[in-house]
């Protein structure tokens, strides 16, 4: 057996509150594929996968997936885009050193 390729899968999750003064509360989770490519470099691909924990306003978002799927349909009546505004914290998140900090991982455990 030869190996010709590592790939480190890691998920995580993280804590972030979103809308006007924080008031939605969540945990996004991502799962992080790290690998080497032929170069050498390091790749690292970050997918978004689901949402839990929600809060508004410090009250629990009780329920599964049709649940939370309703809040955020009353939110839009109220002309609150929570995707929107997910999406939007996901970019910052992309934009801070979350890649760094999964290149270093897979440095020491690879």
């Amino acid at each position: 057996m030869k190996i010709t390729h590592k790939t480190l899968m890691v998920n995580f999750e993280t804590e972030v509150k979103i809308g006007r003064n924080d008031a939605i509360e969540l945990t996004l989770i991502h799962q992080a594929f790290i690998s080497r490519n032929k170069n050498g470099d390091m790749d690292v691909d970050i997918e978004f996968m689901d949402v839990t924990n929600g809060k508004f306003l410090g009250i629990e978002i009780e329920g599964n997936y049709s649940e939370f799927k309703k809040f955020k349909e009353t939110m839009l009546t109220l002309g609150i885009d929570v995707n929107k505004l997910i999406d939007e914290k996901e970019k910052e998140l992309m934009k801070s050193d979350i890649e760094d900090e999964l290149k270093e991982m897979f440095r020491h455990n690879i």
